[in-house]
């Protein structure tokens, strides 16, 4: 592995390390493991992680056993979010005669723990989930739930992960509370948020330690706009390099999963091939060109077009520095795509929606799974026994706000199979079984 231990790397400072509780038992554990190494450790052992296995990501996981799950999703996106990383530092004239380096570890944790909040059933999930906590006068958005995991749910303690603050700042895609971005008038989809209102105070913590002006350029939104949400404008260096793999990944393997499954033609993909094949990019030019020109327009030679586009992106993929007078490295640069190569990603991206996600068999799943999470949550806020017995112990006499989220926690953490065999349990004839839940 390619790794570069922070002991002589200049582009981390200490405060980059530290954690929020920074509790002694895990003190205690000798390791000459650096910090990064622990945070992705800690996240590739969560429980967390483990059910991405049994999360959708485009395709719902009953559907067969080929396309990705969240789990092969985010496992992807950390491979590609390393290749990015390496690449800059290998390559970049910021980076490559320096001791300045993008440190691999932590690159790859975020990149792991980029979709730990994602509820089950897709974005009608998140949706459905959102719908249900407006009534209390609070939202639900994957991204916030997911800070929320790695700060405070996915430990007894409630100290979460407890990860480093370079770790947390690399996750926060959104940096802002929802209060913040929410518009009331909006009712269709969640706010674009990483920060519960009950979460405001570690957020605080997490970025304590920029500067006022830092601090300032952070935390900038949209302006208003009539019938939207409120949007943030910024994210860290970290955070843009797994952005943009993220984008990739979903771009290409996203894409391979639907051809392998027959949702979208060949001839939608030849169109944009077509249109992109003068692109400036030597590697992806070549690519496109070669897809093209076989004849056989099999299985394997889309398969080597979309590894080929893969490695056409992250060698397009540049430093720029927004701010050169800020102090932190973490809002000093940003990773970009080449223009032209960004247009042929919007596009590859748009096929997915248009002929995947917004097709009538996947708006078919999604929709159901939308209507149970919404009759678990029915279900749950007006009978407390329906929880775990952990999570009935917090349960407030006096606070719905409180329920509300403890409930929103514990249906955001279910698999699609586990919430499929609970709303069996509670509302089909058959019922399952006693241990199925």
């Amino acid at each position: 592995m390619i790794l570069y231990n922070h002991a002589g790397n200049t582009f981390y400072v200490d405060s980059d390390m530290e954690r929020h509780r920074n509790m002694d038992n895990a003190n205690q554990r000798v390791s000459i493991r650096d910090d990064f190494e622990r945070d992705f450790g800690r996240i590739i052992h969560s429980a967390a992680f483990r059910r991405l296995q049994s999360k959708t990501q485009v395709i719902g996981i009953g559907e067969g056993d080929f396309h990705r799950t969240r789990l092969t999703h985010s496992l992807e996106v950390s491979q590609i979010a390393r290749g990015i990383a390496t690449t800059l530092n290998e390559k970049n004239n910021i980076l490559k005669n320096s001791d300045s380096k993008i440190d691999i570890s932590l690159i790859e944790a975020a990149a792991l723990a980029h979709d730990l909040g994602h509820p089950p059933f897709g974005h009608q999930g998140e949706r459905a989930l959102n719908k249900c906590m407006r009534a209390f006068e609070l939202n639900f958005e994957g991204n916030a739930h997911t800070f929320r995991l790695l700060t405070s749910r996915e430990d007894q303690s409630e100290t979460g992960l407890d990860l480093t603050r370079a770790a947390l700042l690399s996750v926060l895609k959104y940096p802002a509370s929802m209060k913040l971005v929410n518009n009331p008038a909006e009712t269709g989809k969640p706010p674009k948020s990483s920060v519960f209102e009950e979460d405001e105070h570690i957020f605080e913590w997490v970025i304590n330690k920029f500067t006022p002006q830092e601090k300032e350029y952070y935390l900038q939104v949209t302006e208003s706009e009539i019938g939207n949400h409120w949007k943030t404008l910024n994210k860290t260096f970290e955070c843009s390099i797994i952005e943009l793999a993220d984008d990739i990944s979903y771009a290409t393997y996203d894409l391979e999963d639907a051809f392998k499954l027959n949702l979208i033609k060949a001839d939608y993909l030849y169109e944009i091939v077509q249109k992109h094949k003068s692109i400036s990019s030597a590697r992806i030019s070549d690519s496109l060109h070669r897809f093209f020109a076989d004849s056989s327009k099999n299985g394997q030679s889309m398969k080597r077009l979309f590894a080929d586009l893969v490695s056409g992106f992250i060698h397009e993929i540049i430093i720029t520095e927004p701010q050169p007078t800020f102090t932190s490295n973490r809002l000093r640069y940003k990773a970009v795509l080449a223009e032209d190569a960004m247009q042929l990603l919007e596009d590859l991206k748009k096929l997915v929606a248009d002929h995947v996600i917004f097709s009538q068999k996947v708006q078919t799943f999604e929709w159901r799974g939308g209507k149970i999470i919404e009759k678990l949550f029915d279900a749950m806020i007006h009978d407390k026994n329906l929880l775990p017995e952990d999570e009935k112990q917090r349960w407030s006499r006096t606070c719905d706000k409180v329920n509300a989220r403890l409930v929103c926690d514990y249906i955001a953490g279910m698999t699609d199979t586990y919430a499929l065999k609970m709303y069996s349990r509670l509302y089909e004839a058959a019922g399952g079984h006693l241990f199925d839940i």
